[in-house]
């Protein structure tokens, strides 16, 4: 991976000097950075296609000129946290397919279609998006079978409760996905779109908005991997589950009904009960691996009724996790700890108590969502160096689940869109390297989203990767501080490794 060196002895002071190497509030970005971030249009008309593609290209040229520059500190981070993702957006300006980080005009998850329900589809921009699914065909681009007959019947859904004109538009563009589905293949990944490779690649270096060989990154997550089911191998053996595969043992520890709570009131109560214990021993542990921070007040909740039957997934709201409940049964206890360690503290709600400065939305375009997510898988790891996890039994394999879980999404998201994966072989290695679905999404499901958004899912992993290889590197350096370390992965907001790599020289 890219940007794993370049640490000097800023980095590892301690002390009061070590606070105050990434204390400092980041002041907000000038305005016109901050209007660098937005598109100038989101109408699907070729037209707006080619404006964004071209912001975009002027975007990178802004900034690449603002590099050329004499920075105060925080801008110098900020900048090289997003240039990379900048660039990369300007490359996949060049391909015929897709619009910014969307491949595909129409999927089952986006699209005129599902503003039918609320009354605000636009008879115009579905016109916009059936020409560019006739345009795609014509050039060869199609989503794969499986995905267009997926986008096919949600169309068709959207249709059958639409009226007038927007009814009439859906039915040609219901033509249009059936003309594509005659030609479309079961190929699941870009590779196999028009400068495949070079596409995903920009894909996933907008995604992390660093530079990143794939090679070395399959390598790196399958070495991690091997090592989490090595140690899952052996805790699996001390529970009494001693043959088949790893990762079937895996399932059915899984079900055993000692650690499962009750599908009632009181086993949701309880359920709640625990994690707000074990929230409160994971942030009475924090000052172990972190500067002292007076965090907000912090809980987790149980969902209402309503949102449970509406099939609301858990959410962060304020300063609450609010879980999700629906199949307690698919919840053992042993996974909660790291639940409550990604979601809440040392996790999501960490760095928003270290950074007093609003976010920069360039960092939220570029490279933002691989932090959200790369910091909070990282912060379990944290959790576990700190005993989190010792209060709890079992909370070990909890850890080692999820962890395999977000590194076979490494493997898997790159798999599918630089080695011509077949789905089915997707769905079989994902299986096996995590072990089995977890609880809010299928297999089927990761991998569908995974062919529509290549990148995302690698460079959450990769970003885990980055401060893991980054801190070992630091630790190996004489007076290494980790509370400095970890105040500089946050102070500035979402870093991508190459903005991690400057708030560690800053």
């Amino acid at each position: 991976m890219s940007g794993q060196g370049g640490f000097d002895r800023r980095m590892v002071l301690t002390g009061a000097a070590a606070v105050g190497l990434a204390g400092t509030a980041r002041a907000g970005l000038p305005a016109q950075w901050e209007a660098l971030a937005r598109d100038p249009t989101g109408s699907a008309s070729p037209d707006s296609v080619q404006e964004r593609r071209k912001a975009a290209r002027a975007r990178v040229a802004a900034l690449e000129a603002l590099s050329l520059q004499s920075l105060d500190r925080d801008t110098g981070v900020v900048l090289a946290s997003v240039l990379h993702g900048a660039r990369s957006e300007a490359t996949l300006a060049d391909f015929a397919q897709g619009d910014g980080n969307s491949v595909y005009p129409v999927t089952y998850r986006a699209g005129q279609h599902t503003q039918v329900a609320a009354g605000k589809a636009s008879v115009t921009e579905i016109d916009f998006e059936t020409g560019r699914i006739a345009a795609d065909t014509a050039n060869g681009i199609a989503q794969p079978d499986f995905l267009l007959r997926r986008a096919l019947l949600a169309v068709e859904a959207a249709h059958a409760q639409a009226q007038g004109g927007v009814k009439a538009a859906l039915e040609s563009q219901i033509v249009a996905l059936t003309a594509q589905l005659a030609v479309a293949g079961d190929r699941p990944g870009v590779s196999r779109l028009p400068g495949g490779r070079d596409y995903y690649a920009a894909q996933l270096g907008l995604a992390l908005s660093s530079s990143i060989d794939t090679g070395a990154a399959m390598k790196a997550a399958r070495k991690r991997i091997d090592a989490i089911w090595d140690e899952l191998d052996e805790s699996l053996k001390a529970q009494g589950l001693k043959s088949g595969p790893a990762h079937e043992r895996l399932q059915r520890f899984a079900r055993d009904p000692r650690y499962l709570y009750p599908q009632s009131d009181s086993g949701r109560n309880r359920m709640v009960a625990d994690m707000n214990l074990m929230l409160v021993d994971s942030i009475a542990r924090l000052p172990q691996a972190f500067d002292p921070e007076t965090v907000p007040p912090s809980q987790v909740e149980r969902m209402s009724a309503a949102d449970e039957a509406a099939g609301v997934q858990g959410k962060r709201s304020g300063t609450s996790y609010i879980i999700d409940q629906r199949r307690m049964r698919d919840r053992p206890s042993w996974t909660l700890p790291s639940v409550v360690h990604h979601e809440l503290y040392p996790g999501h709600m960490l760095p928003p108590a270290v950074r007093p400065a609003p976010l920069s939305a360039l960092q939220g375009r570029y490279g933002g969502a691989a932090y959200g997510e790369g910091w909070p898988v990282y912060a379990e790891t944290v959790a576990a160096e700190i005993g989190a996890l010792d209060t709890w039994p079992l909370a070990r394999i909890g850890f080692l689940h999820w962890q395999a879980f977000r590194m076979a999404r490494v493997v898997a998201d790159i798999g599918l869109h630089t080695e011509n994966w077949s789905r089915a072989e997707a769905v079989r290695t994902l299986t096996r390297l995590q072990g089995g679905p977890i609880y809010f999404i299928t297999i089927d499901e990761d991998i569908d989203r995974m062919c529509l958004a290549p990148g995302v899912n690698a460079a959450q992993g990769l970003s885990t990767l980055d401060f893991s290889a980054k801190r070992a590197a630091a630790s190996k350096l004489p007076g290494f501080d980790v509370k400095a370390f970890h105040r500089a992965a946050m102070a500035w907001g979402p870093l991508s490794p190459d903005g991690f790599a400057a708030a560690l020289k800053a």
